[in-house]
């Protein structure tokens, strides 16, 4: 029996995978072939190639009992190669497909029948696989209220029935039979259990704000922005880091849309909760500053953050803000801290201010001393040279790279500014500023001038 593209048409014609339209005409085979021997006879076998071909397996006795079953070594070695056959050999013998006739047509329609159930799911299956990811507007059918219970829903535009667990819904949130609401597929399973649903949707992941704001802000869907970080707490807020491919425009401000009017639609579709847009920025520093500042913790105040201070080493980073702004950043449990070192990539310890400025206060007096500063001193003078170039001095490496990353040339010029904002501007640690002022006192003669 030529096959050819009969299991091809076969798998169009009733919209199932092509592996499991062979698995039903093989099962057609295997059924025809019990109609004709008997049903207890389980001895055949189907191939599928470039043709279908059966074999009735045979064994070789000395006496044939059963001839469906049994085979003489004399017989058998009619469809062997072997030079000879003992008893208990198997011998595989040509069925002509062609005798059952129209009967696997009618058998093959009866199979798929039986096996409606499991075509279903693969169609299903086939559908959606690729479709995970991806979000969908659905209809609230029906709930159930079982320790896995959840919510039965029919997604647009074919009324297919998929499932939102409980476990995947926004906190606190619940809906009404009937109610149209947007879902983000979770997992499309190739096989479930009777009663289950193959398609597993959810509301709580952070995918789902993603895909959100990707089918509403056109930059992003055409690549002009490019998401590079989410972290959330669903139903409260979530952070999102984003880039631009055009440094003239705002990712920010575009994505928020004037007076809110792009971001309001994707809160209002999680329940209100707050979306905090943050510029992605390639320097540390700058991208951490960004993702502080965008925290809102404090209803319309921006949070202050006063000094960056990273260690390389450690992937650490140690931030000054506000006393009043310490308790909110760092969150219950340390939840709002960990959202911040997730779209940062970095490792997060809050300090307050009020701590901080205690610490400047005795660095700045040991650096006064270098300088010789007394409460009478209005002004330090630099008497060896009008201007030092910081090259001229024993620098290291990575400390001239972050003077000159900072702006300066000259060292008259960073004796003009205090350890604290000496810090700020290079973005270091206090001990870190202090070592270079080591180094200007060690190398520089400096005066005083007195009132």
């Amino acid at each position: 029996m030529a096959l050819g593209d009969i299991i091809e048409e076969f798998a169009k014609e009733n919209k199932i995978s092509e592996e499991l339209a062979e698995q039903i005409l093989k099962e057609a085979m295997s059924t025809a072939y019990k109609k004709k021997f008997g049903k207890t006879y389980e001895n055949v076998e189907v191939k599928i190639d470039k043709k279908i071909y059966m074999f009735q397996l045979r064994e070789v006795a000395e006496t044939v009992e059963d001839e469906v079953l049994q085979i003489s070594a004399e017989e058998g070695m009619q469809y062997t190669k072997k030079k000879s056959l003992e008893p208990g050999d198997t011998v595989k013998i040509p069925i002509d497909v062609s005798e059952f006739g129209r009967q696997i047509a009618q058998i093959v329609k009866q199979v798929l029948k039986q096996r409606v159930n499991e075509i279903q799911k693969d169609i299903l299956y086939n559908e959606f696989a690729n479709k995970t990811g991806q979000v969908f507007i659905g209809k609230v059918k029906s709930m159930t209220d079982s320790r896995s219970g959840g919510y039965f829903i029919s997604l647009e535009p074919r009324g297919v029935e998929a499932f939102l667990p409980y476990s995947e819904c926004i906190p606190d949130e619940s809906f009404d039979t009937g109610e149209n609401v947007k879902f983000y597929l979770l997992e499309a399973k190739q096989f479930s259990r009777k009663g289950e649903s193959q398609l597993i949707l959810s509301r709580k992941r952070e995918e789902f704000v993603k895909e959100l704001l990707r089918l509403n802000i056109p930059e992003i869907n055409d690549g002009t922005f490019t998401i590079r970080a989410v972290a959330r707490k669903p139903g409260e807020v979530s952070k999102v880091v984003i880039d631009t491919v055009n440094d003239s425009i705002d990712p920010i401000s575009v994505t928020v849309g004037k007076q809110g009017a792009r971001i309001k639609p994707i809160r209002s579709e999680l329940g209100s909760e707050r979306i905090e847009i943050i510029r992605w920025n390639e320097e540390p520093r700058q991208l951490i500053s960004n993702a502080v500042k965008a925290s809102r913790v404090l209803k319309a105040r921006i949070a202050e953050v006063y000094n960056i201070d990273l260690d390389m080493d450690k992937h650490e980073a140690h931030i000054v803000v506000a006393d009043e702004f310490l308790a909110p950043l760092i969150g219950k449990g340390g939840s709002h801290q960990k959202m911040i070192e997730k779209v940062t990539g970095w490792k997060i310890h809050f300090r307050p201010y009020s701590e901080f400025e205690v610490e400047i206060q005795e660095k700045q007096r040991q650096v006064d001393q270098i300088l010789g500063i007394t409460s009478e001193t209005e002004e330090v003078e630099v008497i060896e040279e009008e201007k030092i170039p910081i090259d001229m001095l024993p620098f290291t490496p990575e400390q001239m790279e972050i003077l000159r990353s900072a702006g300066f040339e000259d060292v008259v010029e960073i004796v003009e500014f205090s350890i604290e904002e000496l810090a700020n501007r290079c973005g270091i640690s206090l001990d870190s500023a202090m070592e270079l002022w080591k180094v200007i006192e060690s190398n520089v003669e400096i005066e005083e001038e007195e009132a």
